[in-house]
């Protein structure tokens, strides 16, 4: 009964026992360091060695494949042939789907993990440990059980939330889903008791920070369209002083700088730990194994030609341009530096675009730029950014945006609605100069929507702004389907020129033009075929949550 329990909701066990091997089975997994009760937390140290897990492997599902395949192909950023993962660029994508099933396990992985971290703690003798390291702890783990279900309410609306395994072995195949407002109200009680505990300036360790949690909030917050908090918690962030932008757009993604100035957040990999624990986006995206020299680089997705254009109709957009998406011909002296760099071939159209990526492409093993934390055969050693500093600033310009225009509950800003509040164009500002990008005296909602798609394409945000503009969404039919109307999601998602050229570059002239409609219910994702086989619960309307603790 217990296995089946894990088998449902990921809800994985801390243990004494570390699990090892090649199993996929992502529900199936404890922490790379697993703990256990009663005595074990005699030092600090002990502590904060608990916490490291929850930023790593439980991740890895979610980062692999299934995470950008429904961000970035979904949401028309790129594009792929692959045919595990091509329906998520045609919609809708059968419960069925082993990827689609990994973007419910993964998370539900991370919450399972800090559950039993949060319960093994309570359990445990910590009389040697220092107050503020069991705070930060927990807040830690309250920290990343907050962001697992902010991934997982964006994908799937009303989900479970679990708080204690316990709860449920008597009834692991009933077990209900919570509307969208109760899982948002859950997430904003994770990330301010984060905020209340978490050491604060410690982002740069790869631990969450007290700030970590305030951005985090405002990114919440913005989401359920309450303006006033997300600018308060963004202000909070902007003043703290514990994060800034990096001078240089490219060095945010180049091997040696994890935990930079500018990251808030982040999945922490290891490249000496192998497959599961390294960060496996090279492998998929680099071009060839002339990039990685490590036997991967499948060029397995690409950029689309709507994204390409994007940045072209942006036109000084060239520096970021030039470190999201290489086109052909284009040298970079960062890849393969002991040779004199490399340059992209006049030939290279993986998916018929004639463009690769190049964020999360860092190079070889030798490359200088890997010296640190090193990369292998599909485990590089970069982080991936769950948040940083250029979306708190987007946040705040958008927040006294929507403080100004005052959309209807349930309502997106309107697209045409513009601000010249001095605030709000100097961090827009801040993010389009360190682009490369012009200065303006004002913007507007869907300017906006633009810069925030340039800044961050290729790092799984795209597909849940799309989900977003036309306002904060709890509509729930009797079957548990999300039925809110996304009228302005939609169109902006049927304008995309999501197809193919026929020949390599220079040559455009042939275009297999394509575009994708998109209904009101497929903004979410269906619950796996295997989960509600299981619990029948999960496909009915969701059930109010207690929340008196």
């Amino acid at each position: 009964m217990k296995r089946k329990i894990n088998k449902i909701l990921g809800f994985a066990l801390l243990s004494g026992a570390l699990l090892t091997g090649c199993s996929k089975r992502f529900f199936d997994r404890v922490p790379g360091t697993s703990v256990t009760t009663g005595t074990y937390y005699q030092t600090d140290a002990q502590l904060m060695a608990a916490t490291a897990p929850l930023y790593g492997t439980p991740w890895f599902g979610f980062n692999n494949k299934c995470g950008w395949a429904m961000t970035e192909i979904t949401g028309g950023n790129m594009r792929t042939w692959s045919s595990d993962i091509s329906m998520f660029g045609s919609l809708p994508v059968s419960n069925a789907n082993t990827e689609e099933r990994t973007l419910w396990n993964s998370p539900f992985t991370v919450v399972a993990q800090c559950n039993a971290l949060i319960n093994n703690i309570a359990n445990a003798n910590t009389s040697a440990v220092t107050p503020s390291a069991l705070s930060n702890a927990l807040g830690e783990a309250h920290l990343m059980r907050g962001v697992a279900y902010f991934y997982l309410v964006r994908t799937f609306g009303n989900v479970p939330l679990i708080e204690n395994t316990s709860d449920f072995l008597d009834n692991f195949d009933s077990v209900p889903t919570r509307s969208i407002p109760d899982v948002y109200k859950f997430i904003v009680r994770d990330l301010k008791f984060a905020e209340a505990n978490c050491t604060p300036g410690v982002a740069s360790t790869g631990h969450g920070s007290s700030g970590s949690a305030s951005a985090m909030l405002a990114k919440v917050y913005l989401y359920m369209q309450n303006y006033d908090s997300a600018r308060i918690e963004a202000e909070k962030v902007i003043n703290s002083g514990e994060f800034a932008l990096m001078d240089n757009f490219g060095d945010l993604f180049r091997g040696n700088n994890n935990n930079n100035k500018e990251s808030i957040l982040a999945m922490q990999w290891i490249s000496n730990g192998g497959y599961d624990y390294g960060n496996s986006i090279q492998a998929s995206w680099a071009y060839s194994n002339a990039i990685t020299q490590t036997g991967d680089g499948y060029g397995s997705a690409a950029p689309t030609i709507d994204l390409v254009r994007a940045f072209e109709k942006e036109g000084g957009d060239t520096v970021r341009r030039h470190y999201t998406i290489m086109l052909p011909g284009e040298h970079y002296a960062e890849l393969n530096a002991n040779s004199g760099g490399y340059t992209l071939p006049l030939s290279a159209s993986s998916q018929g675009t004639q463009a690769q990526p190049k964020k999360y492409v860092i190079g070889a093993p030798s490359d200088p730029d890997n010296s640190l934390y090193g990369t292998a055969a599909q485990a590089g050693g970069n982080n991936t950014y769950i948040m940083r500093y250029a979306d708190v600033l987007l946040i705040e310009a958008e927040a006294i945006l929507g403080q100004q225009a005052k959309p209807a509950a349930g309502k997106g800003i309107d697209t045409s609605a513009s601000t010249s509040d001095a605030t709000a164009v100097k961090y827009y500002n801040m993010v389009r100069k360190r682009a490369g990008a012009g200065q303006v005296k004002s913007f507007t909602y869907r300017d906006l929507l633009g810069e925030r798609r340039l800044e961050f394409a290729l790092e799984m945000d795209y597909w849940f702004d799309l989900g977003r503009v036309d306002g904060f969404k709890a509509t729930t039919t009797s079957n548990g389907m999300q039925t809110a109307p996304h009228p302005v999601g939609r169109a902006l998602i049927a304008q995309q020129e999501r197809g193919t050229y026929e020949n390599t570059y220079p040559d455009k002239s042939v275009l297999y033009s394509s575009h994708l409609t998109v209904a009101d219910n497929e903004f979410y994702f269906l619950v796996p075929a295997n989960e509600a086989t299981s619990d029948p619960k999960l496909l009915e309307a969701p059930v109010p949550y207690d929340f008196t603790w």
